[in-house]
């Protein structure tokens, strides 16, 4: 019962933060208006009943037991609130999707065939999505309570105590002074930023008010500055620990470790930024880019100003991969970060409000993340009632009955369609309902099978028409959002070819003997790099289309999982190299 209350004044906390900061009207997008206070009120008069109610709620048997009129209404009012918080904070496409899903539990039986089913009454549904764990007050609500707004948390305090400065620094020391400088510093330091983020938008409105400028200055078009930190911030979402919330919900719904996890998705996550890195040092070649300017200082310099901002960052790994343990990692790490800011400022109540401060902006950042869940949920319950999730895995089989390449295809086109506008963590909590059941069932690991999915919800925030990283770098870079997507999908094209990679080579995810995960590291790493060089036309110098179309080939062969194919490749891409150095 205690963690029913909590979630229930969870759910109050996040939809009363959403219904007073935004408003979904774009000519008066914030503000506390007369209607937002009534939607607040209505919000807690409907969470009071459930608190209030709570122990007999608990002591009843969920769906045969009869609820009373007052259970109905407040029940019904809370979800037509989650819709509304829905629309204002996370778009009005999803709200509409999610009605869909209603209504297709409310008038699914007067279907014929095999996408019908049994009558079910108003109060059944209500029963089951609001009164059970299978709905609104489910899983992916209590990850988004007890685990994802510690991590903000984590991350706010990390900020707000300078680590967003000293990550930026440390990237200018990297590698700024190379050429293309400050694209370098976008992509290093979206990567650092994006694993305590976890949120491209965020990342890209964080990191990307200092680094798209940067670039805008240095000669870069508005639009490929944007399409650089967009793609950088993406790739946020995929890299450990936090993975955009998705982790945690997956490890949730498979049972896998979330240790386990993230160690399978660390290697992924490199070879997919050491891609874009490559694609924006050819680009900087290629266009003749130089370094960044305020690239003064050397690395062991900005170490010995900030080392500590890591010192709470390795207790939370320590502790997420030795003892599986995310959230007292991540509570862990607000007090290490509190304490060495105390200590260094020796400002008690300086201390006091920056943690202070960093808790309500956690809180900004979490409410989003709380709605879409909760919203979620609601889906989630529409299906397990109407098992919508398996008559869409039977459609699947009835497609392809034994051939994965197409279920896989279907499978990242229905995430990619889903992710429009959408959350990472919503996008993945649908599709791993509706289509990865499919693809474990012709025999992918349950790792590999969720993975593919995360990667495609992720890769959804910059896939045009709707791609919310490349909007969310539009206002910034002053250039059209759907050119920004569609070069940063080129840049980042390794994040739709990794997902078919690791499930046809789980070595990739860390999954078998050391001699095989380093043969699939070496033969991706080559194939995604020659993938990257053929898009952009450089490697070690601008190529012409045959080389390029050479390159490409090389780097499909590479990257397919099949031992001739990887020997064919790498053949043919030595004997280029060899041509071009004797050309």
């Amino acid at each position: 019962m205690d963690r029913t209350v909590s979630l229930f004044v969870f759910l109050g906390a996040v939809l009363t933060i959403g219904f007073l900061t935004v408003t979904g009207n774009p000519q008066r997008p914030t503000g506390r208006s007369v209607p937002s206070w009534g939607l607040v009120a209505a919000t807690w008069v409907s969470v009071g009943w459930f608190l209030v109610h709570a122990e007999a709620h608990a002591l009843r048997w969920p769906m045969v037991s009869p609820l009373s009129v007052g259970d109905l209404i407040a029940a019904s009012a809370l979800i037509l609130l989650v819709l509304e918080a829905t629309r204002r904070t996370i778009g009005l496409a999803l709200a509409v999707l999610v009605l869909l899903f209603l209504a297709y539990a409310v008038f699914g039986d007067r279907l014929e065939g095999a996408f019908g089913h049994r009558p079910l009454s108003i109060t059944e549904i209500l029963d089951h999505l609001v009164f059970t764990t299978n709905g609104l007050i489910g899983p992916a609500l209590a990850v988004a309570a007890f685990l994802v707004y510690v991590f903000v948390l984590f991350g706010a305090v990390l900020d707000r105590s300078g680590g967003g400065d000293f990550f930026f620094d440390l990237s200018a020391a990297l590698v700024g002074r190379q050429a293309g400088g400050p694209a370098k510093v976008a992509v290093v330091s979206s990567a650092l930023y994006g694993t305590i983020s976890g949120s491209p938008t965020a990342d890209v409105v964080t990191t990307g008010a200092l680094t798209i400028p940067m670039m805008k200055r240095l000669g870069y078009r508005p639009a490929y500055a944007g399409a650089v930190e967009s793609s950088a911030s993406t790739g946020g979402a995929l890299l450990p620990p936090v993975m955009g919330s998705a982790a945690f919900l997956m490890s949730d719904f498979t049972n896998i470790p979330y240790a386990e996890i993230v160690a399978s998705a660390a290697l992924t996550g490199v070879l997919y930024y050491v891609a874009v890195f490559f694609a924006v040092h050819a680009r900087a070649e290629l266009d003749r880019l130089g370094a960044f300017d305020g690239a003064t200082a050397r690395v062991g310099a900005v170490l010995r100003a900030g080392w500590w901002h890591l010192v709470p960052i390795a207790a939370l790994v320590w502790l997420v991969l030795s003892a599986d343990r995310p959230v007292y990692g991540a509570g862990l790490a607000v007090v290490i970060a509190a304490a060495i800011l105390l200590l260094r400022t020796r400002a008690p109540l300086h201390t006091a409000a920056t943690v202070l401060t960093a808790a309500i902006e956690a809180a900004r950042r979490a409410a989003p993340v709380g709605i879409a869940c909760a919203v979620a949920g609601l889906v989630v319950g529409s299906l397990t009632i109407t098992d919508l999730a398996g008559k869409f895995s039977s459609l699947l089989f009835s497609f392809a009955p034994d051939l994965l390449p197409v279920v896989m295809l279907i499978t990242a086109g229905v995430t990619l369609l889903l992710g429009m506008g959408m959350p990472t963590p919503a996008v993945y909590v649908l599709a791993s309902v509706l289509a990865a059941p499919a693809m474990v069932n012709l025999g992918v690991p349950m790792l590999a099978a969720h993975l593919f999915v995360v990667y495609f919800a992720s890769m959804s925030a910059i896939t045009p028409p709707v791609a919310v990283a490349a909007f969310a770098a539009a206002s910034i870079a002053g250039a059209d959002p759907l050119r920004i997507a569609v070069i940063a999908c080129r840049l980042a094209v390794v994040g739709f070819v990794l997902p078919f990679c690791f499930v046809w080579r789980p070595a990739l995810l860390l999954i078998g003997d050391p001699l095989s995960i380093v043969l699939a590291l070496a033969a991706t790493l080559a194939g995604v790099v020659a993938l990257a060089a053929a898009l952009e036309g450089w490697l070690a110098r601008r190529l012409a289309a045959p080389d390029r179309a050479l390159l490409g080939l090389a780097g499909a062969a590479l990257v397919a999982p099949i031992a001739w194919a990887d020997l064919a490749g790498a053949l043919l891409l030595a004997a280029w190299l060899v041509f071009l150095r004797r050309r």
